[in-house]
């Protein structure tokens, strides 16, 4: 056999069956796409180094309470080793209202918008005008605030006194974009109208450009800026560690590293089903044409040449696929990186392509159907001339045990007996089309679980406190015994608990560090050793108890020691106890109130408190809030107030969007699934052609064609959601442990009946739909056009 003809006859293959080339070439597509989604980090990474550029992002920020800089001080700073630009900022905590309730809101005071060295405030509309405010872009998707220029807001000043400013334009800032997503409602002005709204005036942040961005040289410069401040103003300390964003870093970046862990479990399952199918296809193929085999054997070829011949054509396949898939990939890629930049950073990502990625996925479109053909090329050169000859196509073998027992199925009805022989028939495409339907089956109800876990999982973790308002001290005097007296005084306020909410540095990572009371307004579930006593508070005792995740992460046990950084120096502290209370993700310093004023240097002071409310109705509590932020701003604290309800409601809420993209992902499992179902459908019709002209002419009608072939994919779509229910359960333990294991969360487990039949109602739904295409198909053939197919 000569090259060229080899060649016509694999693209022939290709040709001659159109409906077959376009499933193969769309299960190729779907694999090759798959492979794609890998490459969501690294183009999330061209999208916000892009953004950190373009807004000039801070190397390092620093907060104190309000400081007076002139122009000429500023300078100074500049001068500074290592420093190549300050922007000093105004934030002002406080509350807008939003209808008839009050919500959280930053306002952020720029000195210039026309000139800003660092974290830059871009202006999209309108204009930045003096006594006005920009409203952050991202207010009007992520929060209940959708005032557009030309409309005003009523903001809580320092005072307790409510301030309309008109709103003048749209900004856009990345920091202020991650403050949005937090929950915060954010505006940006002139620093004259933040004094003007809280009634301090003076810087409360720092943002630094830096020469060398790295973490020993960014230290440097911190304490370099310590000692210029204290030497020229009147400052004493920061209020909490410096933020350092080291080169290739972000604000967000650690928890999008967590939820891409995430993304790629899922990716690698939609990847596996896809490879079963492309295995399934690349079998049908070869088999269907086991004739042909035999017909090329008998006039001299050679298995080699056979092999070579089948190779090609798969690599044909492949070239086809990996175009296809490729393209598919890269769109499907840029579309989950545009919805989880939006949702997580509040930015809109660009176009971007992740070369390696879309490299590996070309690769695998070329040499995935020459791999997944081999084992059927192999069986079929090897089946006798004599056997071969018998054959017609992939019907091969039909008439084994499972046949004979099928025969005796005699009180079903006999379209469904015949769908049930097809099945047993082509028994290998059979099992593989289930295996397909029950891992898709099984990836959607893991992720369902996922999510109905981590749902369970956030409310769970609200329910541990026992208050009902937390109120932070921001940018200003920290509480002391006086602004406890007043809280206590407002009505409606049943108990308050003062403690102190500061960072320190743990194994070169920032975590939180929260000074409590012996006895705090919420659940500590130790899990190993104890919580520190009256005594120990008492004494300022050098103990602590960590969170379970930065247990976990730093090695550390109860009796260990483990060292902290603060702005104050460094301390010691013995581990007395784990705790799985799962704020802040479990990864909390927890240690006597007392303990972190000492190592702080600021005996005495707090900057939280933690309030509960007489009523436990959300209005009442909204109530209570409002005469609580009244009074202490009457006395002149700056706070930023926590609802525990509402902040509950946007946790499950974001947690719910995020889980759900990852459940959309996993719905490509199931387009592959369906793929494979069509194929199987479409394959049986063109191999049985002949199967239904003679039972056309003995008087079947298109209704019984029709029954029998959606027969046997309603069949195989029952089984592979009989196989997918158990194959789900375990699945969904895998995935919610591994899921907690990346986030650092222990995630219930929730596995409810509800789900699976969900599960059985769509996948039973969906083949019938599917399968719509191919069973009219076989119904519309025509007795003598069947009886003349080769």
């Amino acid at each position: 056999m000569s090259m060229s003809a080899a060649l016509r006859k694999s693209v022939t293959d290709l040709t001659r069956r159109r409906a077959r080339t376009f499933f193969t070439v769309i299960t190729l597509a779907l694999a090759v796409a798959s492979v794609g989604i890998l490459a969501v980090s690294s183009v999330m990474e061209q999208s916000m180094d892009r953004e950190v550029a373009a807004t000039k992002l801070s190397d390092v920020t620093v907060s104190m309470k309000p400081l007076r800089l002139d122009a000429s001080q500023v300078a100074r700073l500049e001068r500074l080793p290592n420093v190549a630009a300050v922007e000093p900022r105004s934030v002002f905590s406080t509350r807008v209202f939003v209808g008839a309730r009050r919500d959280t809101a930053l306002v952020v005071g720029v000195r210039d918008f026309d000139r800003q060295d660092a974290d830059v405030v871009a202006v999209e509309a309108g204009a930045a005008r003096a006594g006005s405010v920009l409203a952050d872009r991202n207010n009007a998707s992520h929060t209940r605030f959708d005032a557009v220029t030309g409309d005003t807001a009523r903001l809580i000043g320092g005072d307790g006194s409510v301030l309309t400013v008109p709103v003048a334009g749209v900004g856009r800032n990345l920091t202020g974009a991650d403050q949005v997503v937090g929950g915060a409602i954010v505006f940006y002005t002139d620093v004259g109208t933040v004094a003007r709204l809280s009634g301090t005036a003076g810087f409360t942040s720092l943002g630094l450009r830096l020469d060398d961005a790295s973490r020993p040289a960014a230290e440097r410069t911190v304490a370099a800026l310590r000692d210029e401040l204290r030497a020229t103003t009147t400052f004493t300390a920061f209020d909490d560690l410096p933020v350092i964003q080291e080169e290739g870093s972000y604000p967000g970046k650690d928890e999008f590293a967590k939820l891409a862990s995430v993304l790629n479990i899922v990716t690698v399952l939609a990847l596996l089903s896809a490879l079963v199918l492309l295995s399934n296809t690349m079998t049908t193929l070869i088999g269907e044409q086991t004739g042909e085999i035999a017909a090329m054997k008998a006039i001299g070829a050679r298995r080699r040449d056979i092999r070579r011949m089948y190779l090609r054509t798969a690599l044909l396949f492949g070239a086809l696929g990996a175009l296809v898939g490729a393209a598919l990939g890269v769109v499907m890629t840029n579309v989950l990186v545009r919805f989880l930049a939006s949702l997580g950073f509040g930015i809109d990502a660009t176009f971007g392509v992740s070369v390696p990625v879309l490299a590996a996925s070309i690769v695998v479109g070329l040499l995935g159907p020459p791999l997944a053909a081999l084992p059927a090329i192999r069986r079929a050169t090897r089946l006798p001339l004599r056997e071969a000859l018998r054959a017609s196509g992939a019907a091969v073998g039909g008439q084994g045990r499972l046949d004979r027992v099928l025969r005796r199925a005699s009180a079903l009805p006999r379209n469904v007996q015949i769908g049930l022989r097809g099945l047993g028939r082509r028994k290998r495409r059979s099992l593989a089309t289930g295996l397909q339907v029950s891992l898709a089956v099984a990836t959607l109800l893991a992720l369902l679980s996922l999510g109905s876990g981590v749902g369970q999982t956030t409310a769970s973790a609200f329910d541990d406190n026992h208050f009902d308002v937390w109120v932070q001290a921001v940018a200003s005097k920290p509480f002391d015994p006086g602004a406890e007296r007043v809280v206590r005084a407002v009505h409606g306020v049943q108990d308050t608990q003062p403690w102190m909410r500061n960072s320190v540095r743990v194994d070169d990572a920032d975590v939180p560090a929260w000074g409590l009371p012996a006895r705090p307004m919420m659940n500590t579930r130790m899990i190993d050793g104890r919580w520190y006593g009256e005594a120990e508070v008492g004494a300022r005792a050098k103990v602590a108890v960590l969170g379970r995740t930065l247990a976990n992460t730093t090695g550390k046990d109860v009796g260990d020691t483990i060292r902290i950084g603060t702005s104050n120096g460094p301390a010691r502290l013995r581990v007395i106890g784990i705790s799985a209370n799962q704020m802040d993700n479990a990864g909390v310093v927890f240690l006597p109130v007392t303990t972190l004023q000492s190592v702080l240097g600021s005996p005495g002071a707090v900057n939280s408190l933690w309030i509960t409310s007489e009523s436990k109705n959300h209005a009442e509590i909204d109530h209570t809030t409002t005469h609580v932020e009244d009074a202490l701003a009457a006395r002149g604290n700056q706070v930023g107030t926590w609802v525990n309800y509402d902040v509950k409601d946007k946790a499950i809420a974001a947690n719910g969007q995020l889980t759900t993209s990852l459940t959309v992902l996993g719905l490509l499992i199931v387009a592959i699934s369906l793929v494979g179902l069509v194929n199987a459908i479409t394959m049986a019709v063109l191999e049985r052609t002949r199967e239904i002209g003679m039972l056309r002419s003995v008087g079947a009608r298109a209704r019984d064609i029709r029954h029998i072939f959606a027969t046997e994919g309603l069949i195989v779509a029952a089984l592979g959601w009989g196989a997918g229910v158990p194959l789900g359960y375990v699945l969904a333990r895998l995935i919610g442990w591994g899921t907690g294991e990346i986030v650092g969360l222990e995630i219930d487990f929730v596995f409810p009946l509800s789900h699976v039949a969900i599960a059985l109602a769509g996948t039973l739904a969906l083949a019938g739909l599917v399968m719509l295409a191919p069973v009219r198909r076989a119904a519309r053939v025509g007795p003598g056009e069947a009886l003349r197919y080769t």
